[in-house]
């Protein structure tokens, strides 16, 4: 069957719908652009490939599996043993009530797996008009119909809980409104004698009214779509998913926007992340650079499609991104093992109840994706202690190695000191200096990247610590492969 493409070309305006928050997200533009595939398309009916042996995961695994990618096949490739939760999407929700199914619902072998699997089963709620969504907030007739119809649904097919996925939200709506939405899906899935986990997919930033500690208060968990910083709105290239950088980011989201969630209730949090980019057509090879036109790519597309494309990495953001010249510069901002594997050291190191994709099936037949979930994730709990101040100080080897381009060095610091990290060949040459500055202790990582002009082969990493005090010097050398 031919897949369907997810790149659909936008002209890009001068717009300032990102300050004010009023963008429509992946979800909603993913949802609506695909919803005149339903009337053509074709289900694949093969069948599931084996599951590697179970993994005992350390924190959640949160995936949303978007209706079109079940019908490209794609759900076949899924780690069912690497996640925690699968959210089937979407069911939508009218003003009244009324839920509209995923089309070709049910999908009953991904039913079968999750359950072999012990995978939660996740019933998604989506609704994208605010006018609409205050109807269902403020009217008990709709209301009452929406929480019936849902628990229609997780009756008959055994959903494991409920995700709300309503966005551009009133603002007036935003507070006690919303919250007690939660406690009355609480109390009716009560008195059905459901117990449910119930969870909301909220935005990254709090654009005004939000009160995110009392969501918190009356859902299981909290899906925040870490994603959208940059897109179809924005007049220039830029990151998804910035870690760093500006005045907005995950890191300055986690540590101010949800900061009274991380302070209460910091398990209740479940860091999105994106499994696709954006390709721009642009004015210059600079990052940041003025946009014409803007377009949504998923990462299978991107590491198929231009994986002999210049790849860069961002020291701003830490985010990768590759470009090239044709008729004109293009550019295209994602995020690779390198910067998923920081996103996922943030997760870890504010203690929050784990990560969560959008969208499963982005990554359609890739596994370095899974492999770095397996690595973060599926080994013991021990992985939390880390992120106390370490007792020593210790250089980690690469991830991944052998590496194509990019790769992500770790090192943990017991006490404040000055530290350089340099890259040399076999020869002793030095060829980058990643690090050369004073750090705090704790646990740091940093990407390490080598363009197309290297070829395959070993290469040295040493890292000099100087501290006074109880740090000490030390100095340690590993070996990292570039596999091209």
């Amino acid at each position: 069957m031919k897949k369907f493409m997810l790149i659909i070309i936008l002209f890009v305006a001068a717009s300032t719908k990102l300050i004010y928050g009023q963008y429509n997200s992946v979800h909603q533009f993913d949802s609506e652009n695909y919803k005149k595939y339903s009337e053509h398309a074709s289900i694949v009916k093969n069948s599931l490939k084996q599951n590697l042996s179970a993994s005992k995961l350390n924190k959640l695994v949160f995936g949303y599996l978007p209706y079109w990618e079940y019908h490209n096949g794609t759900h076949h490739n899924i780690r069912y043993d690497l996640l925690t939760h699968l959210a089937v999407f979407s069911f939508e929700a009218d003003s009244l009530g009324n839920l509209k199914d995923p089309y070709g619902w049910p999908w009953s072998d991904v039913i079968t797996k999750s359950k072999a699997n012990n995978v939660k089963l996740i019933l998604t709620v989506t609704n994208f008009e605010g006018n609409s969504i205050h109807s269902l907030f403020t009217n008990r007739a709709h209301r009452t119909n929406l929480f019936s119809n849902i628990v229609q649904r997780v009756k008959q097919y055994g959903f494991n809980g409920v995700n709300i996925d309503f966005e551009n939200v009133n603002e007036a709506d935003r507070n006690s409104v919303i919250s007690n939405f939660f406690v009355e899906l609480r109390n009716y899935l009560v008195l059905q004698n459901l117990n449910l986990e119930i969870s909301f997919a909220s935005p990254i930033i709090n654009w005004g009214g939000w009160d995110f500690s009392m969501i918190a208060k009356n859902c299981d968990h909290i899906f925040i779509m870490g994603y959208d910083f940059y897109g179809s709105w924005s007049t220039t290239t830029g990151p998804s998913a910035p870690l760093s950088g500006g005045n907005y980011n995950l890191t300055n989201s986690l540590s101010f926007d949800y900061s009274s969630v991380i302070q209460a209730n910091p398990e209740k949090l479940i860091l999105g992340v994106p499994y696709y980019g954006n390709y721009w057509r642009t004015k210059s090879s600079n990052p940041y650079s003025a946009a014409t036109s803007s377009s949504i790519i998923v990462y299978r597309d991107v590491v198929k499609n231009y994986n002999n494309k210049e790849l860069l990495w961002d020291y701003f953001s830490n985010t990768s991104w590759i470009r090239w010249q044709d008729t004109t510069w293009n550019q295209i901002w994602f995020d690779n093992e390198a910067s998923l594997s920081m996103k996922y050291d943030l997760a870890i190191s504010y203690k929050i109840g784990g990560v969560g994709i959008w969208a499963l099936g982005y990554d359609d037949g890739r596994t370095e994706l899974w492999k770095l979930i397996e690595s973060k994730f599926a080994k013991s709990s021990s992985t939390e202690k880390n992120y106390l101040i370490p007792t020593s100080t210790v250089l980690e080897q690469n991830y991944p190695n052998p590496f194509n381009s990019t790769t992500v060095i770790r090192f943990q610091l017991s006490a404040f000191c000055h530290v350089s990290l340099k890259v040399y060949d076999v020869l002793g040459r030095e060829i980058a200096v990643l690090v050369d500055e004073f750090k705090q202790a704790g646990i740091h990582s940093t990407p390490f990247v080598l363009s197309s002009t290297f070829s395959s082969g070993v290469y040295l990493y040493r890292l000099q610590v100087y501290a006074h005090g109880r740090g000490g010097s030390y100095s340690e050398t590993k070996k990292m492969v570039l596999l091209r």
